[in-house]
């Protein structure tokens, strides 16, 4: 009898015990951590690291708020001038997909697409800029509400102007050039 007492006491202590149990990983502790560390690896440069991170948290985390998340700062350190892996081409795409994959309640809806929408004029500045000489370019269309303020000191601007006015000074003694060349050559058929 004292041996069922004992293992009816056992039994009633083994029950009250507590039981671990074992629960998801706690997913904004997760995400805090794996923004914090990305954010940490982009101010030393490494997005590599950084994009590595949130594709592990997307792959732990599949379906969360916070994955969905995790892919618009994928796309917004992609258009990061500093960051020599990206570009904006890839940082326009990746911030169009982000826009189509949340609905209203994306908590970086709007961020992305004011940041897609200034990609895109930094886009068409610089093809208009790489543009050969000579050559007239029309910017890629951009959407109406955007506006690129450009702000130079006065001695910039002159230094731009001066710059702007002798390359017309050349390109005119080049026309004028070639059109002495052209009118030698009328005046005088047979050569």
């Amino acid at each position: 009898m004292r041996t069922f007492a004992i293992l009816l006491s056992a039994i009633v202590l083994g029950a009250c015990a507590q039981i671990p149990v074992v629960v998801a990983p706690n997913v904004q502790n997760d995400w805090d951590r794996t923004l914090g560390n990305a954010r940490r690896d982009v101010a030393s440069g490494n997005y590599f690291a950084a994009d590595r991170l949130f594709d592990e948290y997307i792959r732990v985390h599949p379906h969360t708020r916070e994955a969905r998340e995790a892919a618009f700062w994928k796309a917004a350190y992609l258009v990061d001038p500093a960051n020599n892996r990206g570009s904006l081409t890839a940082g326009i795409a990746a911030l169009d997909g982000y826009v189509a994959s949340t609905d209203s309640t994306g908590f970086y809806r709007d961020q992305a697409m004011v940041l897609r929408r200034t990609a895109a004029a930094a886009q068409g500045l610089g093809a208009m800029a790489s543009a050969p000489s000579g050559v007239t370019t029309t910017a890629p269309e951009v959407v109406k509400d955007t506006l690129v303020v450009v702000t130079k000191s006065r001695d910039e601007e002159i230094a731009s102007l001066k710059d702007q006015l002798a390359k017309c000074k050349d390109d005119l003694a080049k026309a004028t050039a070639e059109l002495d060349r052209i009118k030698k050559r009328l005046a005088n058929p047979s050569n």
